[in-house]
């Protein structure tokens, strides 16, 4: 679990401080369709690889992204939301693990999930749109998720004192 823990935060750190390791302003406009490669990020190096991930897993809304030096952050809010909330939910699963049952932190984590699904379904049907929202329940359910993870590695361990 720590090893995750470690993986995402650095991906989290790489995907805020990509922006920075450019000139003010070279992403902007980035919108494009998820699973595919929309746009050329040969010549970026480390952190064109970082915009290319988001390029390739992400919408990259203009509209929907927060924006550091002047630049587009790879992923959506929704998805640095997710992406905060996953490492925040994986460090409160390694500290909370002997708190909570795993089947508490499975429930949990299910519920935490169901909200963006739920902000998801409710755009879709009335067209209400809230960036705010969009992110802070992107950062909910990206802590279920982490609990979802948690649960699901425990349990293969077969041991609650995993890592």
């Amino acid at each position: 679990m720590k090893g995750l823990f470690i993986l995402f935060a650095a991906l989290l750190a790489a995907i805020v401080l990509a922006p920075f390791a450019f000139p003010f302003g070279t992403f902007v406009h980035l919108d494009g369709s998820p699973s595919m490669i929309d746009h050329d990020w040969s010549g970026y190096g480390i952190g064109g690889m970082i915009y290319a991930l988001g390029d390739l897993l992400c919408h990259q809304d203009m509209a929907r992204s927060f924006i550091l030096n002047g630049s587009q952050l790879p992923f959506c809010g929704r998805d640095v939301g997710l992406l905060i909330g996953f490492v925040a939910g994986l460090l409160i699963d390694i500290r909370m693990r002997t708190v909570l049952s795993s089947s508490r932190m499975l429930l949990v984590g299910m519920l935490l999930m169901v909200l963006t699904a739920a902000e998801w379904a409710l755009e879709m049907a009335t067209g209400f749109d809230s960036q705010e929202l969009r992110f802070i329940l992107g950062i909910i359910s990206g802590i279920g998720a982490a609990m979802v993870v948690g649960y699901a590695m425990y349990m293969n361990a077969g041991s609650e004192t995993l890592l």
